[in-house]
């Protein structure tokens, strides 16, 4: 079984070529990509994980190999561990918009190892038709890339009867789609339609066809993981990029720890004078964060009563303007709005006679609001990292005195002086990678592939 972690942008890139496989030297795990990325992405995609030279998230540094990039450990094991696959884009905001042609040069451009073929949602008899087009205009790329028929259906036997006959056009690659169901106007909260029809079906192809090689469109998790593995099926996940803390939030945990356990460790007459100049930084750091809770809870309101006020207005563009549509789908995702957005929400209000209207003005304040919280918000944190760097200076200041401390303080010690020296990105980027190594890489480990 191999998970493949959705990317659409170089820093998704970043964050997976950054994984500890040094750790994990028997698992594979893979890429997926699709084809209405930007050229930046698809050139990074193929020269990954060489992308970027100067800096390299792998080895924590300046890349040593350039001139021979094919004699970097770093590579060699990504490029041993990772595989690289394209899809269509049929679940992004575009849909597949590109010809069969278009669709394959991009794969080429990529460098990817597999390609998938355009499918039709829910529809087998469009899907094979599709399917037929796709090996006519693959000829040409069979040295390239490997073509992945994609099986669709509404009932087990139907998925069953879309398979068998991919099979019998020649396809050695199929993957099961229609799997997801796809929410209006948010493509990027696809989920799985039915887990039991998933492993209905993926179970009933496995025991027809036990040696064939299977791939579940966007259906991997870490809670499937053992059974997609007992089916030997490769699935992609699009739900790895998930809800991180903030600096501060971490730093909050590390502070509060030390002061409710080891500050009274400190507490001798020698450092009296020391001892009091910190206290007094947590008390104002303290008063600070409250602040910014505070106010980031505003704010945070504020987003979901702007959201749930284009989920409305949305709903009666469809119903009144439904050639305007388009437009303005994307703004019913988002809470905090810039100029060029804020003149689009007019727009729409003047598009519905709403000009002058008091839900026009709530809409406009709130937006207003999201801003200023917004700024208040950023501001304060600046105040917080000054904040911060004196505290971890004064701790550290602290335990380099000669005074027993317990190996416990040290270590709270070395947490939040290590935090304090990182920046909120690569706090975010050490979260994430944290989580799929635990969540994913070491669970996986336990096979052999």
């Amino acid at each position: 079984m191999i998970p493949f972690f959705v990317a659409d942008r170089p820093m998704s890139l970043r964050i997976i070529k950054g994984l500890p496989l040094q750790d994990y030297p028997n698992v594979r795990f893979g890429i997926m990509a699709h084809a209405n990325t930007s050229s930046n992405f698809q050139e990074a995609l193929r020269k990954y994980p060489c992308e970027n030279l100067e800096y390299c998230d792998a080895a924590r540094g300046h890349c040593q190999y350039q001139e021979n990039i094919c004699n970097c450990p770093f590579r060699k094991r990504i490029l041993n561990q990772t595989v690289k696959i394209c899809d269509s884009g049929i679940f992004t905001k575009e849909g597949a918009t590109l010809t069969y042609k278009q669709l394959f040069e991009a794969y080429k451009k990529m460098g990817v190892e597999y390609g998938i073929m355009i499918d039709v949602y829910k529809d087998s008899k469009a899907t094979v038709k599709s399917a037929k087009e796709a090996l006519e205009v693959y000829k040409p790329y069979k040295d390239i890339f490997k073509l992945i028929a994609v099986a669709q259906g509404t009932s087990l036997d139907e998925y069953v009867n879309c398979y068998a006959q991919l099979r019998e056009l020649g396809f050695q690659y199929i993957a099961i789609g229609g799997l997801l169901r796809r929410h209006e106007k948010a493509v990027r909260y696809a989920r799985v339609n039915s887990e039991e029809l998933m492993f209905d079906v993926l179970s009933k192809l496995r025991q027809k066809y036990p040696d064939d090689w299977l791939f579940a469109l966007g259906c991997f998790n870490p809670s499937r993981l053992e059974k997609l593995q007992d089916l030997n099926v490769w699935a992609d996940y699009k739900g790895w990029i998930f809800q991180y803390k903030k600096r501060n939030q971490t730093l909050n945990v590390y502070i509060n720890d030390f002061i409710s356990n080891h500050l009274d460790e400190l507490e001798v007459q020698e450092l009296n004078q020391k001892i009091s100049k910190l206290k007094n930084t947590i008390n104002e750091r303290q008063d600070l964060v409250e602040k910014h809770d505070n106010l980031s809870q505003e704010l945070y309101k504020g987003r979901r009563r702007f959201r749930e006020s284009m989920r409305l207005l949305y709903q009666e563009l469809q119903i009144q303007l439904p050639e305007k549509v388009a437009k303005f789908s994307t703004l019913t995702t988002r809470g905090l709005l810039g100029e060029q957005e804020k003149n689009l929400v007019n727009q729409m209000l003047q598009s519905l006679g709403k000009q002058e209207s008091q839900e026009s003005k709530f809409i406009l304040d709130n937006i207003q609001q999201n801003r200023k919280l917004d700024k208040q918000i950023k501001a304060l944190e600046k105040v917080i990292d000054t904040k911060n760097q004196s505290l971890a200076e004064q701790i550290i200041n602290i335990t380099s005195e000669p005074v027993r401390i317990s190996k416990d303080a040290i270590l709270i010690c070395n947490q939040i002086a290590r935090l304090v020296g990182c920046t909120e990105h690569e706090h975010r980027l050490e979260q994430v990678r944290s989580k799929i190594a635990q969540e994913v890489l070491k669970p996986l480990s336990k096979y052999n592939f």
